[in-house]
């Protein structure tokens, strides 16, 4: 069950000037979150902003021993900025943990998974890589972005999986592959490569191109959705997309982690 409370930034590091991870006190929210979960992070008082803003949970971990919540932000407009600004020990007002999180408790230690990224759509596959590792669950990282400073924590994602399982592609080519990330994947397929879930996470074109692969190879998926939130709960449906039967369903509530054959991608 979500909660509502304050929670002490511990530290900020920036990764350039439009990227950093923000840690914050775990409180009870740390211990309830599951790979996939977002939460509701207020970025000051006063009209501006004015909403909180919807961040992925993309790890539970620990700073100079201290239980904390990290996020991945890049910077976009008034609340993202604000958010890189505080000192530490600034109480945030945080609602979480919120939404559906990866389906990963049916997978066996014989499954082999893959994990697609692009761009900032790493933030909630860093917790889904570390819970895999924990429990001896094989994974490839599949992670593209346009160039080789939007690659964002490699060393975690190669701690947890191995760097042989990491496979990196840019647009400038800059790291790994020139190309796309679904071009990366599809290289994979073709190789002969055959996974039990495909976990994703990006930009809605990634998403589209990715569905459709997936369909083609009859493979099942658990796509991270991204849409404008205000309230994280159902109630503004400020974050509905258009499903495969025809409604409109709230990514807060029926998601975020949604299978792609929920999703009408024609009208997305």
């Amino acid at each position: 069950m979500a909660v509502n409370e304050s929670l002490r930034v511990l530290r900020t590091t920036h990764y350039d000037q439009q990227h950093y991870s923000l840690f914050l006190s775990a409180g009870s929210i740390g211990p309830a979150t599951e790979p996939g979960h977002f939460a509701m992070i207020q970025a000051g008082e006063g009209l501006r902003p004015y909403l909180r803003r919807a961040f992925s949970i993309a790890d539970v971990t620990k700073v100079a021993g201290v239980p904390a919540l990290e996020f991945v932000v890049k910077v976009v407009g008034v609340g993202t900025a604000a958010l890189a600004r505080f000192a530490e020990g600034t109480p945030l007002p945080v609602l979480g943990p919120l939404g559906v999180p990866f389906p990963i408790d049916d997978l066996q230690l014989a499954d082999h998974v893959a994990l697609v990224a692009g761009g900032i759509g790493l933030a909630p596959l860093v917790l889904l890589a570390r819970t895999l590792a924990a429990r001896g669950i094989a994974a490839d990282l599949f992670y593209g972005g346009r160039n080789e400073h939007d690659i964002l924590k490699r060393a975690e994602f190669e701690r947890f999986l191995g760097s042989h399982r990491c496979r990196y592609a840019t647009d400038d080519g800059s790291l790994g592959r020139r190309g796309l990330v679904t071009d990366l994947f599809t290289h994979a397929l073709a190789g002969g490569a055959r996974y039990r879930r495909v976990y994703a996470c990006g930009p809605v074109p990634m998403f589209r191109a990715l569905a459709r692969l997936l369909a083609d190879a009859e493979l099942e998926g658990s796509f991270a959705m991204e849409s404008e939130m205000a309230c994280g709960f159902g109630v503004c449906l400020g974050c509905v997309a258009p499903m495969a039967d025809g409604r409109f369903g709230t990514i807060c509530k029926e998601g975020p982690c949604v299978p792609p054959t929920l999703i009408d991608w024609t009208r997305f």
